[in-house]
C-alpha cells in the first residue's frame, strides 16, 4: 500500500492535533525533504510531540523513517522517452551513475510489457512438479541462476545452479521427461547454453528459458519461453539491464512458484527462517 493511501486510511485513528499535521504534510508533500519536525509543529499549529505520534500511527519508528518513506513515495522520476541507451563505461558518462540507473529503469519497464501471465504460470507448474531441477547459465547469467536457486531452495525445492560447461552437460545427460532444465541467456545463442539444451531436448526434459525477445536458437528450443528486455550489444562493458530484467523475471518466476501451494510455501519460509534465527551471531 502507498504511504499516502495509508495516511489517508488511518486518518480516523487520529487526534486532531495529529491530523492537523496530516494535512500540512499532505498539501506541502513537494517541499517535506527540507522540513524538521519542529518545522512541521510550527506551521501545523501544533507539537513536536503530535509529529512523532502521527508517525509512529502510521507503523513507523518515528519522523525519520516516515520521512524517508514519504519523500520515495513521492518522488518523480522524468527520464527523456527518445534518451537513448548508453554503455555508462564505454561512452565516458560523467554521469554514470545516474544514468546507470535510468538504464535499468527502462529496461524493467519494457520488460514489464513482454510480461505474460499465462506463460509465467505454465513455467511455475512445471517447476514444481518437477523431479529435478536444474538452472544454466553462464558469466553474468549464471549470477541470476544462483539467485532462483536460492530462492526455490528456500521453499523446499531441491535444485542445482551450473555455470561450468562440462557440468552442463553431464547433468543434462542424465535427466528425463519428469525433470526441468532453465536456461537463463541474454542472446540465447551462446554455444555452451544451445549444447546443453539439444542434450536436454533429446533427452524430453521440459526446457523453460529466460532469454532477451527475439528470435534465437534457444528460445526454439524450449518448451516455455520468458521474455526480458535488454538494451545491450553484442560488445558491453559489463552486463547490466540484461542481469536487472533477468533478476526480475526470477523473483516474478519464484513468486509464482511460491503461490501454486502458498501454504507449503509458507511453512518452508518459516522454518528456513527459525534456521537462520538459531544460528545467527
Amino acid at each position: 500500500m502507498s504511504v499516502m493511501m495509508n495516511m489517508l486510511r488511518y486518518k480516523d485513528n487520529l487526534s486532531l492535533s495529529e491530523k492537523a499535521v496530516l494535512d500540512y504534510l499532505i498539501e506541502h508533500k513537494s517541499t517535506i525533504k527540507d522540513f524538521t519536525v519542529e518545522t512541521i509543529a510550527k506551521r501545523a499549529y501544533t507539537s513536536p510531540a503530535s509529529v512523532v505520534r502521527m508517525c509512529q500511527k502510521l507503523g513507523y519508528k518515528g519522523f525519520k523513517d516516515f520521512k524517508i518513506d514519504f519523500i520515495l513515495a513521492n518522488a518523480k522520476i522524468e527520464i527523456p522517452e527518445n534518451k537513448e541507451y548508453e554503455d555508462v563505461v564505454l561512452n565516458k558518462d560523467r554521469n554514470c551513475g545516474r544514468t546507470a540507473i535510468e538504464n535499468n529503469i527502462r529496461v524493467l519497464e519494457d520488460t514489464l510489457r513482454l510480461y505474460d501471465e499465462e506463460t509465467i504460470q505454465k513455467a511455475a507448474e512445471i517447476i514444481m512438479n518437477a523431479r529435478k531441477i536444474l538452472i544454466f547459465g553462464k558469466g553474468s547469467s549464471y549470477l541470476v541462476c544462483k539467485d532462483l536457486e536460492m530462492k526455490l531452495r528456500r521453499i523446499n525445492k531441491f535444485c542445482i545452479a551450473q555455470g561450468e560447461s562440462h557440468d552442463q552437460l553431464v547433468d543434462a545427460s542424465f535427466i528425463n521427461q519428469k525433470d526441468v532444465v532453465i536456461f537463463i541467456s541474454n542472446s540465447g545463442k551462446t554455444q555452451e547454453i544451445i549444447s546443453a539444451a539439444l542434450v536436454a531436448s533429446e533427452n524430453k526434459a521440459h526446457i523453460i528459458s529466460i532469454v532477451k525477445f527475439g528470435s534465437s536458437m534457444l528460445s526454439e528450443l524450449s518448451d516455455v519461453v520468458l521474455f526480458t528486455s535488454s538494451f545491450e550489444g553484442e560488445f558491453r562493458s559489463a552486463a547490466m539491464t540484461s542481469r536487472i530484467s533477468q533478476m526480475c523475471m526470477v523473483d516474478a518466476l519464484f513468486a509464482k512458484c511460491a503461490h501454486i501451494d502458498i501454504d507449503r510455501s509458507l511453512r518452508t519460509l518459516r522454518t528456513t527462517y527459525k534456521t537462520f534465527k538459531k544460528f545467527k551471531r
